[in-house]
């Protein structure tokens, strides 16, 4: 369980691919991005050889939600912070939504090309195309590999890669805009005791 938390705390073509930044990827990128309101579907998530399979759900700015299947585990940002709710001990842990790379997917607006996100290389091939992004001046947390579908472009699946080094791949099926969730959605309903180390403004 602690190996799955650090991953979140901190894809599969034939290539035809080169080093450096395609500015016109970055662009096309940030233009999804940034038209997405939310999104929902299912992930297989791959790490240390094991695969999970949950339900994914997104709502920028700031929320996401993944359940899985066969463990006692959710993760949720309610915005400011993730949290990593063990049910089977009903307990929380909780890290700053900005200390994670895949918080830059969520915030309100998406700039790809200035601000704190660095892309450091985008990859071309046939039917997708992949950036490789990382939060300057935090490049020691880790950094983290976006795919997208191109026709028509849409999310495919990311890599993270820990601050230790580890790496585990995310990829999503049957991804589908959706705006609409229950009230209380991206809210813990229970725990016994939650460790803070502190808050989020970037999505207030």
């Amino acid at each position: 369980m602690k190996k799955l938390f650090a991953f979140w705390a901190s894809v599969f073509f034939s290539v035809s691919a080169f080093a450096g930044v395609d500015s016109g990827l970055v662009k096309s990128a940030e233009k999804y991005l940034n038209s997405i309101t939310g999104l929902s579907g299912d992930f297989v998530q791959t790490a240390n050889g094991k695969q999970e399979k949950g339900t994914f759900s997104m709502l920028r700015p700031g929320r996401v939600r993944l359940d899985y299947d066969n463990m006692p585990i959710q993760l949720i940002s309610d915005g400011q912070d993730l949290y990593f709710f063990d049910k089977s001990l009903d307990q929380i842990t909780t890290v700053p939504l900005s200390s994670t790379p895949a918080g830059i997917l969520i915030r309100k607006n998406i700039d790809l090309q200035n601000a704190d996100i660095n892309v450091v290389e985008t990859t071309d091939y046939k039917n997708s195309f992949a950036l490789k992004l990382n939060l300057r001046g935090q490049e020691g947390l880790g950094s983290m590999s976006v795919v997208f579908d191109k026709k028509p472009i849409k999310l495919n699946s990311w890599t993270v890669v820990d601050a230790t080094g580890a790496t585990t791949d995310v990829s999503f099926k049957g991804l589908k805009e959706k705006t609409k969730f229950g009230k209380d959605f991206f809210q813990i309903s229970r725990h016994k005791t939650v460790s803070t180390s502190g808050g989020d403004d970037f999505y207030d």
